[in-house]
């Protein structure tokens, strides 16, 4: 798999031993960065998009990519990457958060998914590992029928979604009440019943670093439940129904200073990101050691 960086924020450009290690392409997109954090008009996005285009077409060599995009502030930025692939796909997506919000007049992080599902290259949409805004409020913005109609399959990290309509939805977690890892046969087990649609195209695989606990990487937003290895899991035991057949994949969730442009961002900013104490130091080196062990994991697992 190539490796490459959108950088839109700095934050893996930054990690000198992943740089070292892998000498990834640099799509250079700071410039972008204030102006599409957390949210941007859709005009604004739709610019972005041909921007993005033409950066990837200056530096495309072939390859299937793992693209690094930096802070799941710019999770929005993996629409523009599907927009690329031309072939159907299984999107994957490990995030602790839905980002499937309808209604918003406008692109934000936490809507993407909503629009990826109307891509015509999106066959189904995999939710996995989630916990965070399904189940309250926010559950009014869910797009309730792509839940039923299974165009969208959730499988959350740590407990089953009960209220409203959600007991109508399909939702096993990823660990039954009691356990405190997962394990493959869990998986494999949850996983039966979608088998045969997983076999029948490549997946592109969605990764926000969120999904995962507090000890395994810094984010700019509420951490998960899972550990490293349990991602791994998900990803061997999802490959393996696909025949080891990855599209492409990126990742996001790496912690950087919120840089924005715009009122409507800044109010985002202090309505909705977390208070976090953040070393920069340590959260570069713990990130880009997990950003290290990705890379190593999908050489190993994609065909």
């Amino acid at each position: 798999m190539g490796v490459r960086i959108l950088d839109l924020d700095g934050s893996v450009r930054s990690q000198e031993a992943f740089v070292a290690r892998h000498r990834p392409a640099v799509l250079p997109a700071q410039e972008w960065g204030p102006r599409i954090r957390m949210a941007c008009s859709f005009g604004r996005f739709r610019k972005f998009e041909e921007a993005l285009a033409q950066l990837a077409d200056a530096h495309a060599n072939g390859e299937r990519t793992i693209t690094f995009c930096g802070s799941g502030d710019f999770h929005h930025v993996s629409l523009a990457l599907l927009g690329a692939v031309k072939t159907p796909v299984s999107l994957v997506v490990l995030d602790n958060h839905p980002d499937w919000m309808r209604g918003v007049p406008f692109m934000h992080c936490g809507t993407w998914l909503y629009h990826a599902a109307r891509l015509p290259q999106v066959e189904r949409i995999y939710h996995i590992g989630g916990d965070v805004d399904f189940d309250n409020y926010y559950q009014s913005m869910a797009p309730w029928h792509l839940l039923r109609t299974e165009k969208i399959i959730v499988i959350p990290g740590v407990r089953r979604f009960e209220r409203r309509s959600w007991r109508a939805v399909r939702n096993e977690p990823l660990r039954l009440p009691g356990q405190t890892a997962l394990t493959f046969e869990r998986i494999e087990q949850l996983l039966d019943l979608y088998r045969a649609d997983l076999a029948s195209r490549p997946v592109y695989i969605s990764l926000d670093k969120d999904v995962m606990t507090v000890q395994e990487g810094v984010v700019n937003w509420d951490s998960g439940h899972l550990a490293l290895d349990e991602v791994f899991l998900v990803l061997s035991a999802v490959l393996r129904c696909a025949g080891e057949k990855l599209a492409a994949m990126d990742v996001l969730g790496d912690w950087s200073p919120v840089v924005l442009r715009g009122w409507l961002r800044h109010f985002m900013h202090w309505t909705e990101h977390p208070a976090l104490a953040v070393d920069p130091a340590d959260a570069a080196e713990r990130n880009a050691r997990v950003n290290l062990a990705i890379v190593d994991q999908i050489d190993r697992l994609a065909a």
